[in-house]
């Protein structure tokens, strides 16, 4: 809270009785009281009644659009609290005659009455300096007294309070500077009685209240440290620090251990579960005695998740007998056949009775018997007797190579048209169809000139070429003026000019006609505009360059579409008033609807209008 005073701080108010006013807002060309002489401060007031002549000077406390009397000067009720009666108040700072400090003709200071001044101390004076003759002569046998002791206060910002006693030159001396600011930090240091002695030293009692006295420092007689067995470090001044030195295999010291496969507690290091992997076991360490013991008889397998399981010992006579993948092998009985020799029949050689038994097919001319295949190479098998190839077909696709001339006979049969029916693009390899073998339809079509821009459009008997307005004509698209468009997205748009190119942008050579939805069924919460003089002048209207790189993206500067020099606004600003007209694109360039800025133009024009008028009614 502070005491403030202003110029033109004029206010009115219908407030009746004794208490706080309630402020009805300034009169045209003052301020209010909140704005000039701030919520909360205290400034000196000044009310009348405009209808009967009441009226009262005090000092009141300012709030939020009110006005507390807490100090009555002086008053039309014997300079008491004036009872307000009904009707319409002025209310202004001012400053009361008995608050008034003056200069007479000589320079001097004149107060309402001395004792006005008897107070007058270094708290009073805001600024400036007293001059030496307002100072007693000399000053240095003047006692602070204990009650308001001598304090140096910071700045209240960056500098902290500071005492400096200078040398008879004012050139040099000694600073003693507080330590900065810290909450609840103040401490209090009483100086000992005596000077001490030689040596000794200012110590604390760690008291808030610290009474300082003279301490001989303890001197101890360590000369210097030396680092022994597993140490490392030492020194004979300044700080000495030892170190324990790493373990060896012949000297103990500092070891570190993975905790992932040790751990340590009370003392002790012990090796997890699962904390020694088999990249640790030496190659052939594990010996036979160091595996568990088993079952006499037992072979040793692993299941399908790759784990050891015992595999039960069989019986006389039976084999290991895998079960494939997925199942641990077991012990079987074997089965025995009856047979007891085999016998090589027609077309195969080789048989026998005991051991193991082959049989082999027997080859040909072109045959060529395999063990598990057999091979016909490209020589014809040679047939014995008279072989026809009665009732078989040989295909094209089953031969390869040529056939001589022999083969064929001297005269190769004509085909009839019949046979041509299935003939299709898909049976052409190559080569091309002449006109001639075309319908009519395809034969037009084919006689086309390959002209750009053509559209091929059946006008009922054949097929012709058209382009431009002919085409269009066919295809029953009319003239372009006539061309509508539903739910199309079209990149850029021209009218009466090329596109741009850019994405989003439109551009016409002619006007532009459209309207906005402004129906009041549309909207809801419908509210004036507040402060728009105020809003309106954090707007700029200025002149720009646009920059190079967004001419680049519009397509260049053609003075027409796009120039170099424009006005206009600036997004940002306008987004700091009326954030509704601005829209942020996904590139993160801000775009401003120009046409909706208008609404507070218009409440702008009605307030300028409201003050206007009022100036010239004199209100």
């Amino acid at each position: 809270m502070a005491l403030v005073v202003n110029d033109r701080v004029k206010e009115t108010s219908t407030t009746t009785g004794t208490g706080t006013l309630t402020l009805a807002g300034a009169v045209t060309g003052f301020e209010t009281f909140s704005s000039a002489i701030g919520n909360a401060n205290t400034t000196y007031y000044a009310i009348v009644n405009t209808t009967n002549g009441e009226f009262e000077v005090g000092l009141g406390t300012v709030g939020a659009g009110t006005l507390a009397r807490t100090t009555i000067i002086s008053s039309s009720n014997s300079d008491s609290a004036v009872d307000f009666a009904a009707g319409t108040k002025n209310v202004f700072v001012t400053l009361p005659a008995s608050k008034s400090v003056i200069l007479d003709s000589s320079g001097n200071i004149v107060a309402n009455n001395g004792s006005n001044l008897t107070n007058l101390n270094a708290t009073n004076l805001a600024s400036g300096t007293v001059n030496n003759a307002r100072l007693p002569n000399p000053i240095s046998d003047k006692v602070i007294n204990a009650s308001t002791p001598l304090t140096v206060k910071g700045d209240g910002s960056s500098a902290d309070g500071q005492l400096v006693l200078n040398c008879s030159q004012n050139s040099h001396g000694v600073k003693i500077k507080s330590p900065a600011h810290a909450a609840n930090a103040t401490w209090e240091w009483i100086l000992p009685v005596d000077d001490g002695t030689s040596g000794q030293v200012l110590t604390t009692d760690g008291n808030a209240s610290a009474q300082l006295s003279w301490t001989t420092p303890e001197v101890g007689d360590i000369t210097a440290v030396t680092a022994g067995t597993n140490l490392t470090g030492g020194g004979s001044s300044g700080d000495v620090t030892l170190n324990l030195a790493d373990a060896s295999t012949s000297a103990k010291g500092a070891a570190s251990f993975s905790s992932d496969n040790f751990a340590a507690s009370s003392g002790a290091i012990t090796i997890k579960d699962l904390g020694v992997a088999t990249a640790e076991i030496q190659d052939d360490a594990i010996t036979l005695g160091k595996m568990a013991p088993g079952t006499d008889g037992n072979i040793i397998s692993y299941d399908t998740s790759g784990n050891p399981v015992a595999v039960a010992t069989g019986s006389s006579g039976q084999v290991l007998t895998s079960a494939g993948a997925g199942a641990v092998p077991s012990f079987q009985t074997p089965t025995v056949g009856d047979i007891t020799a085999v016998t090589a029949g027609t077309g195969m050689t080789g048989g026998g009775a005991s051991g193991d038994v082959t049989l082999n097919v027997i080859g040909g001319t072109g045959i060529t018997a395999n063990a598990d295949d057999i091979a016909i190479d490209s020589t014809v098998a040679t047939l014995t007797g008279s072989q026809t190839l009665t009732n078989k077909s040989i295909v094209a696709t089953q031969l390869t190579g040529t056939i001589a001339d022999a083969r064929f006979p001297a005269t190769l049969p004509a085909l009839n048209g019949s046979a041509l029916t299935a003939l299709n693009a898909s049976n052409l390899a190559s080569g091309t169809v002449a006109n001639a073998r075309l319908d009519a339809q395809l034969q037009d079509v084919a006689g086309l000139a390959v002209t750009n821009g053509n559209f091929i459009v059946g006008n009922g008997s054949n097929f012709v070429a058209e382009s431009g307005s002919t085409a269009r004509d066919s295809l029953g698209l009319g003239t372009a003026s006539n061309v509508e468009f539903e739910d199309t997205r079209v990149d850029s748009f021209g009218v009466g000019t090329a596109a741009s190119g850019t994405t989003g942008e439109i551009r016409a050579t002619n006007d532009v006609t459209a309207f906005y939805s402004s129906d009041r069924s549309l909207k809801e919460n419908i509210k004036n505009i507040e402060h728009p003089l105020e809003k309106i002048s954090q707007i700029n209207g200025v002149t720009f360059d646009w920059t190079e790189d967004y001419i680049k993206e519009h397509g260049g500067e053609d003075k027409y579409f796009v120039r170099k020099n424009d006005v206009g606004v600036i997004a940002q600003e306008i987004e700091k008033v009326l954030p509704q007209v601005v829209a942020t694109r996904e590139n993160g360039i801000k775009a401003v609807k120009y046409d909706r800025i208008v609404a507070l133009l218009i409440e702008s024009v009605k307030e300028l209008k409201k003050e206007i008028e009022e100036l010239k009614s004199g209100a």
